[in-house]
């Protein structure tokens, strides 16, 4: 029986945390050295704008438009290209697609970057749609632009969300999909004790 399933990216089938992080920490050095420990501290999977604004703080908000561009420039020219898929992340998104179920990605990461890995990995057919936050900016969180997704493609509305951090448990929740915990991802520290899981992956292996 095919099934729909709705993916985050980061820290679920890729591992972009060490360029991003290598890129967060350089333009911090460069433009408020002072604090680097908030970068090195950083949570991969909110949006750009929220991880600027914690790693600046209150006092260096000047300062946010310009680090901004320099983490684009930075990491979407070149650090891009060191991440990483997770082990058998391209098999299963075959064996998916092959069963007939439909795949779908909603993630917090910006939709240039996300769009130029995957044509690097040669996923760009795998999607039957892929939405990111900044092509929705009438919509505050993961939650709500989910919600409007899944609304204008109602073969989605029984799907599986599988991610790694609070945003993607939330969105789940809040719009009644099944939440699959990637335990390999980004937000073991995080608080999930409000979260309803349906099941925890150690592997994308166990999808299937």
């Amino acid at each position: 029986m095919s099934q729909s399933w709705i993916f985050d990216f980061d820290g679920t089938l890729v591992d972009s945390a060490p360029p991003i992080k290598s890129c967060y920490e350089k333009i911090t050095l460069s433009l408020a050295p002072e604090r680097i420990n908030h970068a090195k501290k950083i949570l991969i999977g909110p949006t750009l704008e929220a991880t600027v604004n914690e790693i600046l703080g209150k006092d260096l908000t000047h300062l946010k438009i310009e680090f901004i561009k320099s983490f684009q420039n930075a990491y979407d020219k070149e650090l891009i290209y060191q991440t990483k898929p997770y082990k058998n992340a391209s098999n299963i998104l075959e064996k998916l697609i092959d069963n007939g179920d439909k795949v779908a990605i909603a993630t917090n990461k910006r939709h240039k970057p996300t769009m130029n890995l995957l044509n690097f990995f040669g996923w760009n057919n795998y999607f039957e749609w892929v939405a990111c936050i900044d092509q929705y900016p009438q919509f505050k969180n993961k939650s709500e632009m989910v919600a409007f997704l899944v609304s204008e493609n109602p073969k989605f509305k029984n799907s599986y969300l599988v991610g790694d951090t609070l945003s993607d448990g939330i969105a789940a929740n809040e719009n009644n999909l099944n939440f699959i915990k990637a335990n390999f991802g980004y937000g073991g520290t995080q608080d999930w004790g409000e979260i309803d899981t349906y099941k925890t992956i150690l592997d994308l292996n166990e999808l299937i």
